[in-house]
């Protein structure tokens, strides 16, 4: 299923990535990007995933797809200085929650095929 969704959305989705994480540099102030460290790797990794399922849902419901992508920005404590470590949870819980919506569309469906209703 999840396989599905990057084969879809992977084009976009490394250039959504790109550009979020050149807008949180931006906000961070940092004066260089180290693109060979693990932490980069680790961060550009987590979003894209993210990124991957805000971009099917923005494709399925465009609200939910919004709300998904305002959440992105919970994450780096450099745009929420005062709330440092208090809103990444927020957006934890918003993509669980929207993937196990996807996930159980996907189990009634194939089992309402299967039940023959």
């Amino acid at each position: 299923m999840f396989a599905s969704l990057v084969k879809t959305n992977y084009k976009n989705a490394l250039i959504v990535t790109s550009l979020f994480l050149l807008i949180v540099s931006f906000f961070d102030n940092l004066d260089e990007i180290r693109l060979l460290s693990s932490e980069f790797f680790l961060t550009f990794t987590m979003y894209f995933f993210m990124i991957v399922l805000a971009l099917d849902a923005l494709s399925n419901n465009k609200i939910i797809g919004v709300i998904l992508f305002l959440s992105l920005s919970f994450l780096p404590p450099s745009i929420f200085s005062d709330y440092k470590g208090e809103l990444f949870p927020v957006t934890y819980l918003i993509f669980i929650t929207y993937f196990l919506y996807i996930s159980g569309l996907l189990m009634f469906k194939n089992w309402k095929k299967n039940a023959g209703l």
